[in-house]
């Protein structure tokens, strides 16, 4: 099974929309979790997207660390998906990604071994040894993240501030354990360059909006990303295997 996760707050819906129908309609993902802070999310969602309410959440609490960071804690439960979710892995994607074209092989990511796969940002190998990655789209291995290192990022993430918060703690943390993943399935202006972009992350550049690609999908209806979603299944089921 192939799961896709989004995290965010109120402000973020409609971009959690956008992003969610470029990967509908592009790969072959089984379902998608929005986890909000409400019990309802505003407007009806096709049943391939499952909503969670975490508002009430006590993983982060008020005095955390970092809650008075430009991040909301939204943000930081990226950090605890493997306690809000049972399965194995997911593919967790910030708000302000679209996915060009088919995205399917990015659950094909080996991570057997890693706590996830990202792709490294331009100055990751400056120091020896350090990998730094983006993980605005990150495969997690929820399953070996049980192994008591989420818990460790969770206590890291509640006791010291970081400026880049779950993204920092994720790295610090998980060296060693890190698969890197191919820039074009996290195209963004932090990222090293590489293939032809499959998922265009904008990095909250201001203008994104206005792109295209992000138009496209602000305008598609979901029952258009779902027909496009049946479709890819369709032309998959034909190709020998």
């Amino acid at each position: 099974m192939k799961y896709a996760s989004y995290c965010g707050t109120r402000n973020l819906y409609p971009d959690m929309e956008m992003s969610a129908k470029s990967i509908i309609a592009n790969s072959d993902v089984d379902k998608v979790f929005f986890f909000i802070e409400d019990d309802e999310f505003p407007g009806e969602l096709p049943s391939i997207v499952e909503t969670r309410n975490v508002g009430q959440q006590t993983i982060f609490p008020r005095n955390n660390a970092n809650r008075r960071s430009r991040f909301t804690y939204m943000a930081m439960m990226r950090a605890a998906l493997c306690k809000l979710l049972d399965v194995d892995k997911v593919l967790s994607l910030d708000c302000d990604t679209v996915a060009m074209r088919d995205c399917s092989a990015v659950w094909d990511i080996d991570i057997s071994s890693s706590y996830f796969a990202a792709t490294p940002e331009k100055w990751a190998h400056i120091r020896p040894g350090l990998i730094y990655c983006n993980i605005g789209v990150a495969l997690l291995n929820l399953d070996k993240l049980r192994d008591g290192k989420a818990d460790e990022i969770i206590n890291v993430l509640n006791t010291h501030y970081f400026k880049w918060v779950d993204q920092d703690a994720y790295n610090y943390l998980c060296q060693g354990r890190i698969t890197e993943m191919d820039s074009a399935f996290n195209s963004c202006p932090w990222t090293v360059e590489g293939s032809k972009p499959i998922i265009v992350h904008y990095a909250a550049r201001e203008d994104w909006r206005d792109e295209p690609e992000a138009v496209k999908y602000v305008n598609m209806s979901w029952d258009k990303a779902m027909e496009l979603h049946d479709d890819f299944l369709a032309r998959i089921a034909r190709v020998p295997r």
